[in-house]
């Protein structure tokens, strides 16, 4: 499997590209503005996006992260992150970046709910070809359980991390969010997190009442704290109201909280 010399990681987060008010209901308009953004992008490039009202819908109904009950269940969701994953490939395509579609349960094999085994050559070879591999959150075959289901955050880890064993430089990864990054208690930005503040922040956000902090913010900033062990830095920036967010890459003008 070849070396890349750098690798840029941006994972979109489901809230961005969906309403999770709505089942089944994209920001086609976001979506767009995420995509015309990436064309300054000018190093080699891999994204993972979430399932948002379509994947966690049907994820609801059916389970899925301990395994299902049925066929169907597992059918309907591998389905409906299909849908959206379609939807966003569309438009990046529409846009005209030459992105291609990876099914995560294509390359990778799950036990007990933890990652067992991944083939990345077939994404490493697109990547060599200027191609930019898209993935998604997606159900994933269980060697114990038949199934579980791996957020967009937890692919991207398996794949930073088997990328750089294997001498890959990761840039950074890029986590575009519905806010503007961590905030502390008077909701201004939290600019760096470390395993050195991270408890006090962490107490911090348990307290609150706002659903998307006590869940998907605490994922996100713990996954980035796991990439930190292993020498990668996650930026956690505001996909909605940064016009061009490809602008804040530089991290004197970056608005967001950088985690390492």
């Amino acid at each position: 499997m070849e070396a890349l010399n750098e690798l840029l990681c941006l994972k979109i987060g489901g809230s961005v590209i969906t309403d999770k008010t709505q089942p089944y209901t994209a920001n086609l308009n976001t979506i767009r503005k995420i995509a015309t953004s990436l064309k300054k992008i000018k190093i080699p490039l891999i994204i993972a996006h979430g399932s948002g009202s379509f994947g966690h819908t049907s994820a609801q109904k059916y389970g899925g992260k301990n395994g299902y009950k049925s066929m169907w269940g597992i059918a309907k969701v591998a389905r409906d992150a299909e849908e959206i994953n379609r939807i966003v490939m569309d438009i990046f395509i529409q846009e005209k970046l030459p992105v291609v579609s990876f099914s995560p349960r294509s390359f990778l094999i799950a036990k007990k709910g933890k990652m067992q085994k991944s083939f990345l050559n077939p994404l490493i070879e697109a990547l060599n070809q200027g191609l930019i591999p898209i993935i998604y959150g997606d159900v994933i075959w269980d060697s114990s359980q038949k199934t579980t289901i791996f957020s967009g955050e937890t692919i991207l880890n398996i794949i930073c991390r088997d990328l750089k064993k294997n001498d890959t430089h990761i840039t950074k990864v890029i986590q575009l969010c519905d806010v503007d990054g961590v905030l502390d208690s008077n909701k201004k930005i939290i600019p760096l997190i470390t395993k050195d503040n991270w408890q006090e922040i962490k107490a911090y956000m348990y307290k609150s009442e706002v659903a998307d902090v006590t869940g998907g913010m605490l994922h996100k900033v713990e996954d980035a704290l796991s990439l930190a062990k292993d020498g990668i830095e996650t930026w956690i920036i505001n996909a909605t109201e940064q016009k061009k967010f490809s602008s804040s890459l530089d991290e004197k003008s970056m608005k967001g909280t950088i985690v390492r």
